[in-house]
């Protein structure tokens, strides 16, 4: 049996069915340099048609952070109403521990990601500490170099020696950079726990990410379209809290879906645990 989903240009189609949306950031909006037109002319439109906007992203960045790089791209505040990153929901978590798992961690953390990522944790109580061995824990904000993922395996291997428990602030395993896919930090979390690591995640797909969104938005799930372009996080973590989902196909999943014929979607959905309610090749109005 072929895979149902409805296939739309736009959300103008499906807009009136709803009272707010959960947009993904990297390949719905921007592609990590530019922003898309259509885009956001979408959000503007969503606004005026009286829609609440809960942007949602896997960025292991501060949502300050990540709200200075949208207006940077032309994706001002007024566009829309919350702003949830999955480093925004780290820093909480070691601020106020949600379970005894969090709560157990020390101060210590040895730090994988990039450099200009360090910075996630300034302003808690928590540290840097330079070695594996000398840490309570890792924050994992992705990889050093995100075209490499090798370089890592050692330094996973150690941190696994020495029993460190992970935190993964950015789930995605791909994002789309530009025209490239690079790696991110859950490619790291998969390796370490391939490794015996114990991991914990913070962002899409899991159920806390979305609770927050909700919470923010003030309305009933059934009344939330989330729109995103990753079928593993987007798509499952919306679907598997009840909320109708946008595929957006040109995304991380691109080479997949062809150029969004209908037979390569149903090629790319077939087989999938979780499938999208819509699929559009781009975030339009």
């Amino acid at each position: 049996m072929m895979p149902q989903f409805t296939k739309i240009d736009g959300v103008s189609e499906v807009a009136d069915q709803y009272r707010a949306v959960i947009v993904d950031l990297w390949g719905v909006l921007h592609n990590g340099e530019v922003a898309f037109p259509d885009a956001i002319f979408a959000l503007d439109a969503l606004r005026s048609n009286g829609l609440d906007v809960c942007l949602l992203s896997n960025a292991p960045r501060r949502a300050r952070q990540v709200a200075e790089r949208l207006t940077s791209m032309g994706i001002g505040s007024s566009q829309y109403n919350h702003l949830i990153t999955s480093g925004e929901l780290v820093y909480e978590a070691l601020e106020n521990a949600p379970d005894q798992w969090h709560a157990a961690l020390g101060r210590r953390y040895f730090h994988l990601g990039p450099s200009d990522l360090r910075g996630l944790l300034l302003g808690s109580d928590r540290s840097e500490a330079l070695l594996p061995q000398n840490a309570d824990f890792i924050l994992n904000t992705g990889v050093s170099d995100p075209r490499v993922i090798d370089g890592a395996a050692e330094v996973l291997r150690e941190c696994a020696f020495h029993k460190l428990p992970m935190i993964c602030a950015n789930p995605d395993l791909v994002v789309l950079v530009g025209n490239q896919l690079v790696n991110c930090a859950g490619r790291l979390a998969e390796q370490y726990e391939a490794l015996g690591g114990d991991v914990r995640y913070h962002g899409k797909p899991y159920s806390p990410a979305y609770r927050r969104a909700l919470d923010l938005l003030g309305h009933e799930r059934e009344e939330v379209l989330a729109v995103g372009d990753s079928l593993r996080t987007d798509v499952a973590g919306a679907r598997n809290q009840g909320m109708d989902v946008v595929f957006i196909a040109s995304g991380i999943h691109r080479a997949d879906a062809g150029k969004f014929s209908f037979e390569q979607l149903q090629q790319l959905l077939a087989g999938k645990p979780v499938l999208p309610t819509f699929v559009a090749s781009h975030f339009r109005w």
